[in-house]
């Protein structure tokens, strides 16, 4: 029998000493990056890595993300465009109002952030020399992930609000994607619903980070695991060159209404087809490591811009359909053209002044922008010539 009272608490004492040692490491690492944060300016304290205490970005209703359309200055209510300018919500007398709906190809982020353009704002430049006159403005709504059910919904419950003369629509690949998501719905919540675009309230508020939320160290292993977790390679299977019927018909039926909505309104209606750099190269610079690839099986390569295509065709035969649509082809021009993209579908600043160029161009060839309204008794054709000859 052992009666050496040194050794029958061994076990505890280890337990005792692992547990010590663990808080010790965590309380130097803690200590360690709080001290870097301070370095950094951020301060000893500072909580800036708490999610917890973050801004939540609220859903919009109907459109579920997105910026806000409404600013107030003075006082008073303006639109906001999707890169921060101002408009009287009531249009102004004597003006021609543009506005653009959109995915990321229209809101041209990378080329805002990089040159302070985008195509709208490019477009608008362009027509407003062309015709000698200031009074054309044009609000830009392009917004990341927006499909055309987004525009059809911002169509409706706002911009008809604002009274415009001319409304441009560009979409493809946002609503082309909704065809790979399992269970294609014809609102496209099998897509939208994903935690992705909803937004992950449920992971960021669990159990685990309320208990934790005042350590820097946790939260920046926190972040380290969820970004290895998103990085999930995409995967691919053969969907055949063609499209299910219901994915053409829904998008086709999308374009359709918003033509049906716009000529019940007297609104001239420009639909924009997509470009494409169609190598798997420029694929994958964008899908890549996607959060949702886990979700969704891409098809192959030349089966995807078969698709692509299929959508800009569906494009050109609503336009031809109704002959009071203005068609802008974009595939043409910049299809291909490496220096345009910095992916398969998002513009370089080149790129964007070669698609804002492309658009004005085909509006003035078209004769699109009609300066003179006569259900409002605009008479811009007439400032514009006064302005030419210097009368005023």
């Amino acid at each position: 029998m052992n009666n050496n009272p040194v050794t029958q608490p061994a076990w505890k004492q280890n337990i005792l000493l692992s547990f010590f040692s663990v808080f010790f490491l965590f309380a130097i690492l803690e200590i360690a990056l709080r001290a870097y944060d301070a370095y950094r300016g951020m301060g000893f304290f500072s909580n800036h890595r708490n999610l917890l205490t973050h801004d939540r970005e609220p859903l919009k209703p109907f459109r579920m993300f997105g910026f806000d359309l409404y600013r107030q200055k003075d006082g008073e209510r303006f639109i906001s465009s999707r890169h921060g300018k101002l408009f009287p919500v009531r249009k102004p007398v004597d003006t021609y109002r543009i506005v653009v709906f959109g995915g990321s190809t229209t809101e041209n982020g990378y080329a805002q952030e990089t040159a302070g353009i985008h195509y709208p704002l490019i477009m608008e430049n362009e027509l407003r020399q062309a015709l000698n006159t200031d009074r054309i403005e044009v609000i830009n709504l392009g917004n990341s992930a927006y499909a055309t059910t987004h525009s059809l919904i911002l169509f409706e419950l706002d911009v008809l609000s604002w009274n415009p003369d001319m409304i441009i629509v560009s979409h493809n690949i946002n609503d082309l994607l909704v065809s790979y998501w399992p269970d294609f719905t014809f609102d496209y919540s099998n897509k939208y619903s994903d935690d992705f675009y909803m937004g992950r309230d449920s992971d960021t508020y669990s159990t685990m980070n309320a208990l934790m939320q005042h350590s820097a160290f946790y939260w920046f292993v926190y972040d380290r695991i969820k970004r290895l977790q998103g990085n999930i390679p995409l995967q691919r299977e053969s969907y055949g060159m063609d499209l299910p019927e219901d994915s053409k018909a829904v998008f086709k039926r999308n374009l359709d209404t918003i033509w049906q909505l716009a000529k019940a309104n007297d609104i001239k209606l420009v639909l924009g087809t997509q470009a494409l750099e169609s190598s798997e190269e420029y694929f994958r610079l964008h899908m890549d490591f996607k959060p949702y690839n886990k979700l969704i099986k891409y098809p192959l390569q030349e089966e995807f811009v078969n698709h692509h295509r299929i959508f800009n065709n569906i494009i050109k035969q609503v336009a031809a359909e109704n002959k009071q649509i203005t068609l802008v082809d974009n595939n043409p021009l910049l299809d291909d053209q490496k220096e345009y993209f910095v992916d398969l579908v998002h513009y370089t600043p080149l790129g964007v002044e070669t698609l804002g160029r492309n658009y004005a161009a085909t509006l003035l060839r078209e004769g699109a922008v009609n300066l003179v309204r006569k259900n409002s008794g605009y008479q811009l054709s007439e400032l514009g010539k006064q302005e030419s000859t210097g009368d005023n």
